[in-house]
């Protein structure tokens, strides 16, 4: 016989199940009392049936006070003249008035949880559950619930005539149990990842007073997102301006700060600071972007996209390695368009793709791809400068190294790797091949044909630069597990990381004034998305924190620093986890991740790697940065070129040793391990080196060099750096012995494969070849696949079941709990 259990619903004290006495009883019904309710609110509930939207009244009414805090008791609500509060509900509080009211708590389930939740005496009683709809049946209303903290509301018109109100939880079986609360915190989620508010572009005046905001969130109940745009006064933090519009491209003000430029789709807009007028200066012109203000004119240059028409439906010859990348043989040129009369002139007519860098003086810095296999990393970038008058082009230089360029007082800023040719940014000792990801600043000669380095002995590695006002620098670049400002003076040529207040900066703004207003949006690895004003003296001040606005009543668990000295005696860095309710006397399974690429991973609050979530699931995570990641100084980078697991596996399993040797709360019986990428390649070449690992996963993992370096889109020009030198037939030893599938025979972790069907960077055959090699070898090995999905997963609802998919199989190894495994993929299927 089956045995079920009920949740009895607390008010303020999470209260365990208790099992039901006998199968025919049924749930026991736990009395009303014990959840909050709110009503009678205003207006006639039969009223609004027969108007015929009462769908939609009940969806907006769990819609509008779902969006905020978490109710609490006593917390009221006016609405035409009523005020209603939550409060302890009991079945007094019920009256047979058809009025509509409701209820409000939360179940907390410490695994998968299958079951009913039965709602009973309640005149047309609609349950909601994490913002969704649930249809009830005969059993009551079907849930099938994620570890974590899930809200219910119910909304309904009173209690039913002659009926006892009550609730009560059927779970399917023993280790179906939850319980309930009404306490105002909760756990993080995947939908509150996902939904939560943030802001996506910035945008500040020159003269530092008026900053653009972009907003944008989810609303789960209406299934639609919800975008806004906001202009902001800096001087008084008064909101000025605020509008509703689609995701914004591109935001930018005029030079004198009097316009603020949006593009959206294919329309550019103008929209008039003092007078809140809007005209459209571009309209629907397919394949517009990368634009940016003319700093002495009232006009826009912009990139215009022509998308390559040839009929490819019966075959396609590949005109280049590069012809397999989506969009090669589309031409962007340069436009320009004069904003009082809305005129257009074209600016090139290059035989590739151009793109804007920097504008100066009625001249634009521009680069185009070339062609070049002749040396690694087998491609080439025309730097040139075009003069907007006459048109006339002047070369400045070919580079195989690039990344950005601005102008200087005499010449350029270069961003470039250490390797440059014309460069002195190598540092490595001699027998070394340096890095070429991890970016250097360079002094460019204005003849193109010198490059001093600016950054030689600086650890950071550089990902965007902006000049100033004053003719110094402002620079992003990534400094071990923190993405940085870097504040560049031109005079001493002093670089200093600017204390923004953040530990992973996504984006900024500078003003034109000296010294600048600068405004970054950035997060923390226990702090989600906060935007900022930043002094370059070190003074900050907090803009817009979603911490207040969407993450006011959850509950995060501590994050914590934790390096370690290897056996070759450098120093490795990392932090770790901590579930929300940690306890130190507790055994928890720990999950190791580290970096896919050469990049390390971090200290963003989300990303598509959810640390937060994964310990509210009961995990500790440790991140580790091994060696051959940049943003550690030139020789730490220079681990990664020609290594292709050396150094890097050698630092992983040291450090879980070392982690579980120092840490008594986890278990070195149940240790995951995964990567994405490199990463990926990571866990498939760990996997055939050690059994320190009891669960795998390998997302979008590379199982054959050669496959990859040949098959990738960009897999020859990758490899062109990380294998720097090195090719199928003079370097056999790299391609096939730091290949996992050669040595697949050595595996016996269980590895889950994980890959977008569509991927064009690592092409899903890299996981077919290690799925095909671990079947026929009889290993436990499993691989899904996403449909339409490139090398990330970027849809929102694939990227749950993604998300869920990595948990159920940690869950199904680490925990000894394969039910969501086993309800996510049934052998049926």
């Amino acid at each position: 016989m089956i045995r079920h259990t009920l949740i009895a619903l607390a008010l303020s004290l999470m209260l365990p199940l208790s099992p039901v006495a006998a199968e025919d009883e049924g749930p026991e019904p736990v009395g009303i009392d014990r959840v909050l309710s709110m009503g009678p609110l205003p207006g006639d509930a039969e009223l609004m049936d027969k108007a015929g939207h009462a769908d939609g009244l009940r969806r907006a009414v769990v819609g509008q006070l779902g969006e905020g805090p978490l109710p609490r008791a006593g917390q009221s609500l006016s609405a035409f003249g009523q005020t209603v509060e939550w409060r302890a509900s009991s079945p007094a509080a019920l009256d047979s008035d058809r009025r509509l009211q409701l209820w409000w708590f939360q179940l907390e389930t410490e695994r998968f949880v299958r079951g009913h939740l039965k709602v009973e005496g309640l005149r047309n009683a609609v349950v909601f559950v994490d913002g969704k709809k649930i249809d009830g049946g005969g059993d009551g209303h079907a849930l099938d619930l994620r570890n974590g903290s899930h809200e219910v509301w119910v909304v309904h018109e009173g209690a039913a005539e002659d009926a006892q109100p009550s609730l009560a939880w059927q779970g399917r079986s023993d280790h179906d149990s939850a319980s309930a609360h009404t306490r105002p915190e909760r756990r993080v989620s995947a939908q509150r990842l996902t939904n939560a508010e943030t802001v996506g572009d910035l945008a500040i005046s020159p003269d530092g007073r008026y900053l653009a905001l972009a907003y944008e969130r989810r609303d789960e109940p209406a299934d639609t997102e919800i975008r806004r745009l906001e202009i902001r006064d800096l001087q008084t933090d008064r909101i000025v301006r605020q509008w509703t519009a689609d995701r914004p491209a591109a935001l930018a003000w005029s030079p004198d700060g009097s316009k603020l430029a949006v593009q959206t789709g294919d329309s550019l807009w103008l929209h008039e600071r003092e007078s809140g007028r809007a005209r459209v200066l571009l309209l629907e012109h397919e394949g517009i972007g990368s634009w940016r203000w003319h700093p002495d004119s009232d006009s826009i240059l912009f990139g215009w996209t022509k998308k390559d028409e040839t009929d490819t439906d019966k075959r396609r010859r590949l005109r280049a390695l590069e012809d397999r990348w989506a969009g090669f043989r589309d031409l962007t040129q340069l436009y320009q368009v004069d904003v009082p009369s809305g005129i257009v002139r074209a600016l090139t007519a290059e035989e590739r793709s151009v793109t804007l860098h920097d504008v100066v003086d009625g001249r634009a810095l521009l680069s185009r791809h070339v062609v070049d296999y002749a040396e690694p990393p087998h491609g080439m970038t025309r730097v040139f400068e075009l003069d907007l008058e006459d048109g006339e082009q002047r070369e400045i230089a070919r580079l195989r190294s690039f990344n950005a360029i601005r102008y200087g007082d005499d010449g350029y800023w270069l961003l470039a790797g250490p390797g440059l040719s014309i460069g002195d940014g190598d540092v490595t000792p001699e027998d070394v091949i340096p890095n070429d990801y991890d970016t250097q600043l360079y002094r460019l000669s204005t003849d193109g044909t010198e490059a001093v380095s600016l950054s030689r002995d600086f650890d950071p590695s550089f990902s965007g630069i902006e000049r100033l006002a004053d003719g110094n620098l402002l620079l992003s670049a990534v400094s071990g597990e923190e993405s940085v400002l870097v504040h560049f003076d031109r005079d001493s040529g002093n670089l200093a990381v600017v204390d923004s207040g953040l530990s992973v900066i996504e984006s900024f703004v500078a003003s034109r004034t000296s010294p600048p207003t600068v405004v970054a949006r950035g997060s923390d690895a226990d702090a989600p998305q906060r935007v900022r004003r930043v002094g370059l003296e070190g003074e900050t001040e907090v803009l817009v924190d979603s911490r207040e606005s969407a993450y006011a009543d959850v509950v995060l668990g501590e994050v914590r620093d934790w390096s370690f000295t290897n056996a070759d005696g450098v120093e490795i860095d990392g932090r770790y986890y901590l579930p929300p309710d940690f306890d130190a006397e507790k055994d928890y399974p720990l999950i190791v991740y580290y970096y896919g690429g050469t990049v390390p991973v971090n200290r963003q609050f989300t990303g598509r790697y959810p640390f937060n979530l994964w310990a509210a699931h009961g995990y500790v995570i440790y991140v580790v940065q091994p060696r051959g990641a940049i943003g550690y100084g030139q020789d730490f980078s220079a681990k990664h070129v020609n290594a292709w697991g050396d150094y890097a596996a050698d630092d992983i399993i040291e450090g879980a040793r070392q982690f579980v040797d120092a840490h008594d709360f986890v278990s070195e019986d149940r240790i995951g391990n995964i990567g994405a990428s490199y990463g990926g390649f990571m866990t498939m070449y760990l996997a055939t080196k050690t059994d320190l690992f009891s669960a795998s996963i390998s997302h979008a993992g590379i199982s054959a060099l050669t496959s990859y370096w040949g098959e990738g889109w960009w897999g020859y020009a990758y490899s062109g750096i990380a294998s720097k030198g090195s090719f199928p037939w003079n370097n056999r030893e790299l391609y096939v012995e730091q290949s996992p599938v050669y040595n697949a025979d050595k595996v016996t972790t269980p590895m889950l494969l994980l890959h977008g069907e569509a991927d064009t960077n690592v092409p899903v055959g890299e996981s077919d070849n290690m799925f095909t090699a671990l079947k026929l070898l009889g290993r436990e090995v499993e691989m899904v696949e996403f449909p339409g999905q490139d090398h990330w997963i970027l849809d929102r609802e694939q990227r749950y079941v993604w998300w869920d998919t990595i948990l159920a199989w940690y869950d199904r190894w680490l925990k000894d709990e394969p039910e969501w495994w086993s309800h996510l993929y049934p052998e049926s299927q």
